[in-house]
């Protein structure tokens, strides 16, 4: 203790000893991270002491820098210290060198340094309050304050003019900042000058607050009034608030006039005398001293000198006698000492029992008097009253007052007289911070902030703050820190109790329960081992216990209202509190004695309370200020500080914290050592919550097992115990080898499996082994959910990439698809209840989600549970087994919602919530986290308790149970948790259900097998899988699809690999709707208005608004044979009348009855209907009405030049007896005679015979070896490899069966190949589509539903308000609100059908359910199912069909027929082309070639003419169908496909097998527009001249046999050159095209398809083709296609029938009989195959050779060169074979290559006919002179159809156009053009080929050989005039020839002859397309 006489020495003191920890600057309390000390401004740098720290200020928000170098604090310096000592101090006005020394006050910062360290002139801003880093609040009662508190819109002066002054801040007015306009509160003064506010209790006070000392002259006159009923009025004009204050020794008023009259301070027994009229206190000396001092003179009376006097007076020991004015002579005993009652003596009066407010803290008495005495820490100031604390072993420190504001922790050094307290931001940016507690190490807080409620430790500077706790926390008011065994205590204010924690926050306990209903403060007392509290709820009161929550007891009960802050001043032993209601701060012994008031009627609503040294310290809501006065007397009250509303106040000094021996430093407790009263034991042990004290009271034992909480951060896996109370702590971390995107729990085996979305994989994580493994790896995309189904060991997971729920059996690890969702809705969360059988599934749209139920097995009715009210963003699910519950969180409503998952019923769990996503369910807590943020949050799963966070790594956040990492935080935390093994068995847990690869669930009683992707039940028993080897495209994801899923636009398999590689921009795209008035175009991407239609503008991208304009009338803005309806809509003619309304206004059928009113061309059927007059008398009824078959239709019958078959068919009579069944039923073979000429020729027995020519013997491997070698084929017929369309091929392929017999259950095949397989038959095989079949059968079916129980219920008496389920299952309350949405949404957008779970949707025809199942779209039949042959509209809930031009509807509404009725089919047979026709069915031969292979054909049939090529022969013939007769012939080498431009009438022909030639019969020459390069060779061509494209086959050999395939398009002239499609592994074999759709078919005999791919303008790569058929027997060895009428007609080789398919609806197939086996190219000769354009530029064309359709209209070639327009070609640049012949017969001869001396040869040869010998003689003589060879070439064909009659008059034509003659000579002749070069080799003569019957293939034998020059064709030239052109011109330019020519003929010279045709006028239209001058580059006007 310390003496007022002397102080007694250190050693002799209880001084604590403080922590190693604690440091110099912590003892000073370092602000927080944001101080920065500053050197003085004032004085030297140089000295500094010690190690005296400095910390630094960073304001967030601020340039300001806080110089608070704590003098005292920090490094020692204080403005009242302690000369020479420590135990010494300065006197008042001094200030304290750091050596001791004392200098004046006035002497510090005055920039000298007078303390010989001069420590004086260090940190002067801080100790003066210089700016900027400090700023001065008024005096007397101003703080100082860091200048981060400026202008922060909070009065922290209690003036305000921190808030003065300062620069505009939102909100705020302009000039609001300089003036603003106060409204005190009726708790404050307004100063008159400025109208700042003060507290209304220093209004005069004596101390002028306002600056103009308004309140105390304008105050005290208002204080006049209230003063009086309040307090006491002063004479001078001063209020007293307090009445007591009144007689109390001390002068308050400062004139004496509280002081004036007291009896009890002016009593004889304490040496005084008061006057009788109370004006004055004299001492007794001065009584009746013969002076009379008072004014009244009542000191001096007659009684002064009465007797007896004193002298007589005979006093007690020790008392002394006085002369009274009123008694006269008394004994008085000295002061200290009283009168003892029974004995005559002065006895010593104990003034420390007496009184307790006379000293600080001990109080000794002494023999007349007392001494004050303070405790170890403290000295006695020179009051010797006043304990001032210190701390000895360092310089004097400044106490710390912390005080909360919710949003903030300040901090204020208090000073010893309280000026100028340094007041600062320790923390910020909290949330409903409450109480605080600092035990010289670490600051700890209280959040009550709603559902965020925790406390929370920091370092002494705010920094480092971690939450210790937020288990079993609802609002922990107030803390207090036991600073002995570092447990902290806190109060509940909820929970309603007291409770502990260990320091970490790891181990809590309740301690006091009983009697606690709203406690708020706490106060301990570690050294009594005694806690206080104050209690607000129903019955108020202060408690105490023991702290170890034993002895609970109130110690005050009585008259308390509402007791907020406690402090307890343990030197003084008593207990202070603050009352909100009576508005007092009253004080209370330990035991509840002693109770008395220590100030009241001055505190508004005080809050926090805290104690230091002799002043009490608190909070006040009502003037947002901490307050202090006198903790006896209540006077000396002020403001220190004020802020927004102040809640707790915290003292910390280390006095105030003493160390001293304490039960716990030797116990031995397992958890938790709490200290308790030493009477009680010291000490206790206790146990954290879920564990109990072992019977030795020292050891914990653990009542159950934990659960634990998983948490994945990027490849780190958190694992954290949780506890109901207690500190969340990671217990243990995992790094992964992978991302934690998402996670399940499998509680069989306590792994955990990860879905990793980065790399695309699923693993499982054991961690307990540290080991993991991965379960899949491929075909995964985006995995949005994982679930575990414990009973059957299945893994779930939903894939928002792929859009499906896929299952993994951990027994197996096989997968299986669960459910595909093919629409825009993809799965985004899943839970399984294993127990029922089904899956919770949340799928989302793009503006709608909702949450469906689903069976296990992926097979059932998708039940939509829960519609409304779901957001769009991210939903996950959770599922508590236990009651049945299922949660989801809903991140956009920002919601977590449940419901009871067997009767769904939706409410909300918690709102206003911040984007929730993960969810996990630990034992009975809910957990989630929030998007975006590194917090965990929880609360019971009953959601009555208060939501609690865990936070798992952020930076400076106190919730981090992690420490910061700078890497990114997931934007979403996966969380898992662990859950107990559970014991119930399974149908599956026995040897997997009987599944051979996956076994699924059905409740807890049933299972089901599933297959793998690309598996299929092996039989009917579904228990066993085998891979499905039928597989045309197997998805990447395993699936099996047909080829027609194939780039369809749409996702079929799971990966959406079936849509790989195809090219997006040609996807097909949904169709728009047009409007009546717009047009469509044929993209159906577009619609242009009608009136753009045919209007010489591209409206359309694809350009059809400027197509087929030929028969658009512009009027009626329809084609001629169309109606256009008075909406703006076209139909066709066949359509008007017929009873329907196409129209849509029913326009088409009104005016019926009009007598006529087709167009010209049409027939009008007697419904008024109008058809193409073509049409009457087909043969096919197209009339509604059937009046187009009339009876004056002529009975069809055959012609008489032909005969009719048994089967009735017409055969042309050259075919009968023919030796070939070409009848079929082998009629024209009966009764023929025999051909003496073939009777007697037989072959070899090694030989086979042709049967359609007896004459050729082919060796006898030809027989069934694939290909025709017989002019019929007939060597490969009966080879059973091609069967026909209506009979299945057995696996031998030797033999066909009808269709009908595939699984009948017996075996037709003789290998049984029939039966095998069957079960594909029957359905599809994708997995997809597999039926559940149940191991232990399901009781209920399909209709049915399923009570749950085993029984079944039709589902009609589902819902129906009659439980007809004996458990009701089949009622709920879904029944009443599935159907009907709470929102106003509709559930089903068409029918709805409500069950007890939810409901089920369905649609009206034309529609079907979206992929939400509730929605309905439009079927878009155009795209899918494609039901027109033409055009197609999609039309909500339908469709309408429409023609191209040349077409028009049929009365199905579907097909579309063309205008030019009559159609016929050719196809060819080695030397012939027939014509099939129908109506009645007729066979003729169009043409024949004698025995030369027909190796190419096709129809102009504008023109009317037929072009076909002789390979062998190298000649491409024109052939006038009319008149059957050979109009031109063209030399090619090895022509041999070809197809005609039917606008120009130019026809493209393969040549060899590497080139295209372009050739004109009118320009009569050829030249290359295509060439590639070997190992590519051309296969075939098609051309569509409408809209001038070439498109051509190119096949590439490859290694092995194996040949690639590929389809280029270019220009008619070769440019422009685009591949189509590109594939390997394929043979192509024909393609052809349909101009009106702009689209290519083709076959690929590899494949088996025919295929189509479009060639609409568009841009990119690539094309997507579309498989029209696939594996049919239509496609067996196709070789030819043709496509009419949207219908494909096909021959193959090796069969007698050719195929018809349609292209659209179900594409039927039928078959045509040709009867050949050999048919290799096929031909529709119909006129609307070949659109007419109205011109065509070459029709204006000035070329002189070849005029090709091109880009920029059309281009002119001579040869292989582009030349300009008008330019001659050269010399020999001609291809025509001259024609001869008689009847019946063609003889074809190349011209003589004539020079400039020929005519005069001519001449002569005339005039002297005798002398041939010696002309021809001559005219060898001229050739040999110029190295030309003469050929000529005679061939002859039978044509037995032809009439030839006009042969010669046709020859002497072409003789007089060409100028020259003809030869029958025998010679060659060679030429070469300006690129290539040709040669023909020479023939005998036709006439000698008839003479010897010497057969063609003789004659080609015997041909010389091609001459020297390597030439493959010589051509002889029809010439026009020589008198024209003789020029020769080098043509090779002396160079390499062009392709192919290998530099042959370098430097040669050939003539420059230009070719004229007589009939072309190209002459009378020059400069129309080609320009105003021949002189046009033509070679500019090429695109390569």
């Amino acid at each position: 203790m310390c003496q007022a006489e002397h102080q007694v020495h250190p050693s002799e003191q209880r001084i604590r000893v403080e922590s190693p920890k604690m440091t110099a600057s912590r003892r000073g309390f370092n602000l927080t991270s944001q101080t920065r000390a500053h050197p003085s401004s004032g004085g030297s740098t140089s000295s500094r002491y010690g190690n005296c720290q400095r910390t630094h200020l960073i304001i967030n928000g601020r340039h300001v820098a806080i110089s608070l170098l704590l003098l005292v604090g920090l490094c020692g310096g204080t403005a009242a210290g302690t000369p020479g000592s420590a135990d010494t101090r300065c006197d008042a006005g001094q200030f304290q060198c750091r050596d001791g020394g004392c200098i004046l006050q006035a002497k510090m910062c005055d920039g000298r340094g007078d303390c010989k360290d001069s420590s004086d002139e260090l940190d002067c801003d801080y100790r003066l309050c210089r700016p900027p880093h400090w700023f001065p609040c008024a005096q007397p009662h101003g703080a100082c304050l860091a200048a981060e508190l400026m202008c922060n819109g909070i009065d922290n002066c209690p003036g305000g003019e921190d808030e003065l002054n300062c620069p505009v801040r939102p909100g705020f007015r302009f000039g609001d900042t300089a003036h603003r306009m106060r409204s005190c509160s009726k708790y404050e003064f307004m100063c008159q000058q400025d109208r700042t506010c003060i507290p209304i209790d220093f209004m005069c006070d004596g101390r002028p607050d306002c600056t103009d000392k308004s309140d105390e002259v304008a105050g005290c006159k208002q204080a006049e009034i209230t003063c009086p009923g309040e307090g006491h009025l002063c004479a001078n004009g001063r209020c007293l608030r307090r009445k007591q204050w009144v007689c109390d020794g001390v002068d308050d008023c400062g004139d004496g006039s509280d002081e004036r009259g007291c009896l009890n301070l002016c009593e004889p027994q304490k040496g005084k005398f008061l006057c009788r009229n109370r004006e004055t206190c004299l001492t007794l000396s001065e009584v009746c001293d013969g002076h009379s001092d008072c004014s009244d003179g009542s000191d001096e009376t007659d009684l002064c000198h009465s007797k007896p006097d004193c002298d007589a007076k005979k006093c007690a020991l020790g008392a002394k006698c006085h002369m009274m004015p009123a008694s006269g002579a008394e004994c008085f005993c000295p002061k200290g000492f009283r009168l003892a009652k029974f004995e005559d003596k002065c006895e010593d009066v104990d003034e420390c029992k007496e009184q307790d407010d006379l000293c600080s803290q001990g109080c000794e008495n002494t023999s007349g008097g007392y001494r004050c005495v303070c405790d170890a820490g403290y000295l006695l100031d020179k009051d010797n009253r006043t304990c001032r604390a210190v701390v000895y072993g360092s310089k004097e420190q400044q106490p710390l007052l912390l005080y909360t504001t919710q949003m903030t922790i300040m901090g204020m050094h208090l000073r010893e007289d309280n000026v100028r307290n340094h007041v600062y931001q320790v923390a910020g940016n909290l949330s409903k911070v409450i109480g605080v507690a600092y035990d010289g190490s670490h600051i700890y807080w209280t959040n009550i902030q709603n559902e965020a409620e925790s406390i929370v430790k920091a370092n002494g500077d705010g920094s480092n703050a971690e939450i210790l706790l937020t288990s079993g926390l609802d609002a922990p008011e107030d803390l207090a820190v036991d600073w002995l065994t570092q447990n902290i205590y806190f109060s509940d204010n909820i929970m309603r109790h007291i409770a502990v924690c260990s320091n970490d926050g790891l181990n809590c306990a309740v301690l006091v329960t009983q009697d606690v209903h709203q406690p708020r403060s706490l106060a301990v007392w570690p050294q009594k081992g005694l806690m206080f509290w104050t209690d607000w709820g129903e019955k108020p009161m202060i408690g105490r216990a023991s702290m170890d929550g034993s002895r609970s007891r109130p110690i005050v009960s009585d008259n308390i209202e509402w007791p907020n802050g406690i402090a307890l001043d343990m030197h003084q032993q008593r207990i202070y509190w603050v009352d909100a209601k009576l508005g007092s701060v009253q004080t209370v012994r330990p035991d509840g004695t002693g109770r008395r008031t220590v100030l009241d009627g001055m505190l508004k609503h005080p809050y926090g309370l805290a104690i230091f040294e002799d002043q009490l310290y608190w909070s006040d809501w009502a003037t947002k200020s901490v307050h202090a006065c006198h903790k006896f007397s209540g006077k000396d009250h002020r403001i220190l500080a004020k802020d927004r509303t102040i809640y707790a106040v915290h003292i910390y000094h280390p006095a105030k914290q003493p160390n001293s021996p304490h039960g716990c430093e030797n116990a031995t407790c397992s958890h938790l050592c709490l200290l308790a009263e030493p009477e009680i034991g010291g000490h206790s042990c206790a146990c954290p919550d879920g564990m109990r004290l072992a019977p030795d009271h020292r050891r914990c034992m653990l009542m159950e097992k934990r659960q634990r909480l998983f948490i994945g951060l990027g490849q780190v896996l958190l694992e954290i115990e949780h506890t109901a109370f207690g500190r969340h702590q990671v217990s243990k971390s995992y790094t992964l080898p992978c991302l934690i995107n998402e996670m399940v729990y499998n509680r069989i085996n306590g792994s955990l499996i990860i879905a990793d979305n980065d790399q695309r994989l699923i693993l499982e994580f054991q961690p307990e082994s540290h080991e993991s493994n991965v379960l899949v790896r491929s075909n995964l995309g985006n995995v949005s959910a994982l679930a575990f189904d414990h009973l059957s060991r299945n893994l779930y997971w939903a894939d928002t990439e792929r859009a499906v729920i896929e299952v993994l059996s951990l027994q197996t690890r096989h997968r299986a698809l669960i459910r595909f969702f093919p629409g825009q809705e993809v799965p985004i969360g899943l839970t399984v209840m294993p127990a029922e059988g089904y899956l919770y599934v949340v799928l989302k749209a793009k503006r709608h989600s909702h949450i469906d139920k689903i069976p296990l097995s992926g097979k059932g009715e998708q039940v939509h549970v829960f519609e409304d009210d779901l957001g769009d963003d991210d939903i996950k699910l959770v599922t508590d087994y236990e009651t049945q519950t299922i949660f989801w969180s809903d991140s956009d409503l920002g919601r977590i919602s449940y419901s009871n998952y067997r009767v769904p019923h939706s409410q909300i769990f918690r709102g206003k919530l911040r984007r929730p996503y993960s969810l996990a369910m630990v034992h009975h807590d809910l957990f989630w986290n929030e998007l975006g943020t590194p917090r965990i949050y929880w609360t019971h799963k009953s959601n009555m308790g208060p939501r609690k966070v865990i936070d798992i790594m952020e930076k400076d956040d106190p919730a981090a149970i992690m420490p910061y990492v700078p890497v990114a935080t997931p934007n979403g935390i996966p969380l898992a948790a662990s859950s107990p093994v559970g014991q119930e068995s399974h149908p599956c847990q026995q040897q997997n259900g009987g599944c051979s690869h996956i076994c699924v669930g059905e409740g807890p009683y049933h299972s089901i097998c599933l297959c793998p992707a690309g598996f299929v039940y092996r039989d009917a028993g579904n228990r066993t899988c085998v891979e499905a080897l039928d597989c045309e495209f197997r998805c990447h994801s395993g699936e099996c699809l047909t080829m027609n899923h194939r780039c369809n636009g749409r996702r079929d398999c799971v990966d959406n690999s079936d849509e790989m590689n195809c090219d997006e921009e040609h996807r097909r795209k949904p169709k728009v709707l047009c409007s009546p008035n717009q047009f469509a175009c044929h993209s159906g991407e577009q619609c242009v208005d009608k009136e753009r239609r045919c209007d010489n503008r591209k409206d359309c991208h694809d350009h059809s608004d400027e197509q087929h304009c030929e028969k658009f009338d512009k009027s009626k803005k329809c084609h001629v044979h169309q109606h256009g309806c008075d909406n703006g809509k076209c139909v066709d003619s066949s359509l008007v009348c017929d009873g329907t309304n196409d129209c849509g206004d029913n326009s088409d059928e009104l005016l019926c009855e009009a007598t006529s009113r087709c167009e010209p061309g049409m027939f009008q059927c007697g419904s008024g209907s109008c058809i193409a007059g073509s049409w009457e008398c087909d043969g096919r009824i197209d009339c509604s009405d059937g009046s187009d078959e009339h009876d004056k239709c002529v009975h069809r019958s055959c012609p008489p030049d032909m005969q009719r078959c048994l089967l009735g068919q017409c055969l042309d009579r050259s075919l009968v007896c023919d030796g070939h069944n070409d009848c079929g039923d082998k009629s024209d073979e009966l009764n023929c005679g025999t051909d003496s000429s073939t009777m007697n020729i037989s072959c070899a027995e090694d030989q086979y015979q042709c049967t359609s020519n007896l004459k050729i013997c082919l060796p006898s491997t030809v027989r069934c070896n694939g290909t025709t070698e017989c002019p019929r084929g007939e060597d490969e017929a009966d080879c059973g490899d091609v069967c026909s369309i209506y009979e299945f091929k057995c696996r031998s392929g030797r033999e066909c069966i009808r269709r009908e017999f595939r699984c009948d259950g017996q075996k037709d095949c003789g290998d049984g190949s029939d039966e095998l397989s069957c079960e594909l038959e029957k359905g599809h095989h994708n997995q997809s589509q597999i039926q559940p079949w149940s191991t232990s059968s399901r009781s209920c079916r399909p209709h049915l539903f399923d009570c749950q129980d085993g029984e079944c219920v039709d589902l009609s008496r589902v819902c129906n308000n009659f439980p007809d389920c004996t458990n009701g299952h089949d009622e709920g309350p879904k029944c009443a609100t599935a159907c009907r949405s709470a929102s106003g949404r509709q559930v089903c957008q068409h029918k709805c059908r409500a069950t007890p779970a939810g409901a089920v949707c369905s649609c009206f025809d034309g529609y079907r359910l979206d992929a939400d199942q509730k929605s309905c779209l439009d079927i878009d039949e155009c795209q899918e199912q494609q039901p027109c042959a033409q055009l197609c509209e999609n039309t909500l809930g339908g469709y309408q069909c429409q023609c191209h031009a040349d077409f028009m509807l049929r009365q199905d509404r579907v097909s579309c027929k063309s205008l030019q009725s009559g159609a016929t089919l050719l196809f060819s047979s080695f030397n012939e082309v027939r014509n099939l026709s129908e109506q009645p069915v007729m066979l003729n031969v169009a043409w024949s070639a004698n025995d030369s292979r027909i190796t190419g054909f096709d129809l102009a049939m504008h023109r009317q003419m037929g072009y076909f090529s002789a390979e062998d022969e190298g000649i491409v013939y024109q052939i006038d169908l009319q008149t059957k007769v050979i109009v031109r012939a063209l030399g090619l080498p090895a022509p041999t496909k070809l197809s005609v431009d039917w606008v120009t009438g130019n026809v493209y022909v393969l040549s060899g097998a590497q080139e295209i030639q372009a050739c004109s019969f009118v320009g009569r020459m050829c030249g290359r527009i295509v060439h590639v390069k070997s190992p590519r060779h051309v296969k075939h061509l098609a051309v569509d001249g409408y809209h001038a494209r070439i498109f051509y086959i190119v096949i590439r050999t490859e290694g092995y046999g194996q040949t690639s395939s590929e389809i280029h398009m270019a220009r008619l002239d070769g440019s422009r050159r685009d591949m189509l499609l590109q594939r390997s592994e394929s043979f192509m074999t024909a393609l052809t095209t349909d101009p009106h759709q702009q689209l290519l078919y083709f076959v690929d005999q590899h494949m088996r398809t025919l295929e189509r791919i479009s060639y609409r303008l568009k841009t990119g790569p690539m094309r997507r083709p579309e498989i029209m058929l696939q594996k049919s027997n239509a496609l067996m060895h196709p070789s030819g296609l043709s496509v009419y009428e949207n219908n494909a007609f096909i021959v193959n080789l090796g069969s007698v029938e050719a195929v018809q398919c349609a292209l659209y609806g179900s594409r039927i197939c039928h078959k045509i009989s040709i009867n050949v086996l050999n048919a290799q190219d096929i031909v529709v000769a119909g006129r609307s195959r070949q659109p007419q354009k109205a011109s065509h530029p070459c029709a204006h064309a000035h070329c002189h050779g070849l005029c090709l359709q091109a880009d920029y209209g059309y281009e002119c070639m001579c040869g292989n060169r582009l030349v300009a327009e008008g330019e001659r070609c050269p010399h020999g640049s001609g291809n025509e074979v001259a024609v001869l012949g008689a009847v019946n017969s063609l003889e074809l001869e190349h011209e003589h290559e004539q020079n400039g001396h020929f005519h005069w040869l001519m001449a002569l040869f005339v005039l002297a006919a005798g002398s041939l010998i010696a002309g021809l003689g001559y005219m060898y003589y001229q050739y040999r002179q110029r190295g030309h060879t003469d050929l000529n070439i005679n061939m002859h064909f039978q044509n037995p159809l032809a009439t030839l009659g006009g042969t010669k008059a046709f020859l002497e034509h072409e003789r007089a156009e060409a100028g020259v003659g003809f030869t029958t000579e025998t010679g060659t002749v060679s030429s070469r053009g300006s690129n290539d070069t040709f040669t023909t080799t020479s023939a005998t003569s036709s006439f000698a080929a008839q003479q010897f019957s010497v057969p063609n293939a003789l004659q080609r034998l015997l041909r010389p050989r091609q001459s020297a020059s390597g030439d493959p064709m010589a051509q002889e030239l029809l010439l026009e005039s020589p008198s024209r052109e003789s020029k020769l011109h080098a043509l090779d330019g002396g160079g390499a020839g062009g392709d192919g020519d290998g530099g042959r003929g370098v430097g040669r010279q050939v003539p420059d002859i230009l070719v004229a045709d007589m009939d072309d006028d190209a002459a009378k239209s020059a400069g129309q397309f080609g320009g105003n001058y021949a002189g046009n580059d033509a070679n500019a006007r090429f695109v390569s």
